[in-house]
């Protein structure tokens, strides 16, 4: 085992929310500039250490029971990095890998300094470079694909309701179009195949494409301060889909998102202003038939403020909080919407999408 270090960026939602945790629904995501870097060390003791100011103040000890990582203390936040240790192990012991112990240290510059989240995908971000981290200490390099692949056993492991599209953007970066698999045919498959072979077969309804990042159009983002949970609000959305037409959402959505990904592929900047538009509204009408607080006033107030410039906005994500975008076509655009976010107690967040091609 050798050391070293692997980044992984947040991400954020362009269009397709809510409908991409169907199999085979698309949606736009965008990987951002803010990263959990994960540093592996051999370990010199009979144990492993996790430094993380994210999970605890002092040093974690781990150490294995059979395929089992443990933890010396319970700590209820480290459930995802220690299923991606566990996962990411079982894959090398299938490539003959010996595995001493070893050190995290895990950073984030993911949340805001005094340490809310900021709605970007930590969770994503994390299991994607420690995953990198710790194949490539024992010497293997992955596709993006087979990463992606690998993330998202540890979270449909984990019973994720999520839609995994974070663990794409973090895999990928730059923009993406992402069609989420089907998690219980995966789940079927981890309990009949190994890691090796799951991860190297076609998985149904999958679909992740590399999009050119538009040229004519700047991605802002506005922070609201108030973080949403998104496994709250799709369990909402779940178990009330009888209630509402929701098959007709996810077609409408489905129409919709294919349309900005054939402006995004052609830089139509009106297409993608329109698709992203139609977007919010498909949204908002699905949030209130449900009866659920997709947009809170200030996330209206971010929408309001950027239409106004002549900007397309919407939230992304799962709403409730947390963040929303605006494209803009003008440095004019861009500085009277900052300047009204501001005067708004919106805070204007200096990202840019991320891309590790360039």
């Amino acid at each position: 085992m050798k050391q070293t270090q692997n980044k992984a960026p947040g991400k954020l939602f362009i269009a397709g929310e809510y409908a991409v945790v169907e199999p085979g629904y698309p949606a736009v995501i965008v990987a951002v500039d803010r990263f959990i870097t994960v540093s592996v060390s051999p370990s010199n003791g009979p144990s492993g250490t996790i430094t993380s100011p994210t999970l605890s103040d002092e040093t974690l000890q781990w150490r294995r029971n059979g395929q089992r990582i443990l933890l010396e203390g319970a700590n209820e936040k480290a459930d995802i990095l220690l299923k991606t240790m566990e996962m990411t192990e079982r894959y090398l012991i299938e490539q003959s890998c010996a595995l001493p112990y070893y050190d995290l240290v895990i950073e984030s510059t993911l949340d805001s300094p005094d340490g809310r989240k900021y709605g970007l995908g930590s969770s994503g971000a994390v299991t994607v470079a420690a995953a990198k981290a710790l194949l490539e200490s024992a010497g293997i390099t992955l596709s993006d694909e087979k990463v992606f692949k690998l993330a998202a056993a540890v979270h449909v492991s984990l019973k994720s309701r999520g839609s995994l599209g974070d663990l794409a953007a973090a895999a990928y970066t730059g923009w993406i179009a992402y069609s989420s698999p089907d998690k219980h045919w995966i789940k079927r498959q981890l309990d009949q195949v190994n890691l090796s072979a799951l991860i190297g077969q076609p998985w149904p309804e999958l679909r992740i494409e590399r999009l050119p990042a538009p040229s004519s159009l700047q991605l802002l983002v506005g922070w609201t301060g108030h973080p949403a949970s998104t496994e709250s609000y799709v369990t909402s959305v779940h178990q009330e889909r009888e209630k509402i037409s929701y098959q007709a959402f996810l077609n409408e959505s489905k129409a919709c998102v294919a349309d900005l990904i054939k402006g995004i592929k052609t830089d139509e900047s009106d297409q993608i202003k329109d698709a992203v538009r139609h977007n919010r509204e498909l949204l908002l009408k699905m949030s209130q038939a449900k009866e659920i607080v997709l947009e809170t006033s200030l996330l209206a107030r971010l929408n309001r403020i950027a239409e106004k410039n002549g900007a397309a906005a919407k939230t992304s994500g799962a709403g409730g909080g947390d963040c929303g975008i605006a494209l803009v076509g003008t440095p004019q655009q861009k500085k009277h919407i900052f300047s009204e976010w501001r005067a708004s107690h919106i805070e204007p967040l200096s990202l840019t999408v991320y891309d590790k091609h360039n």
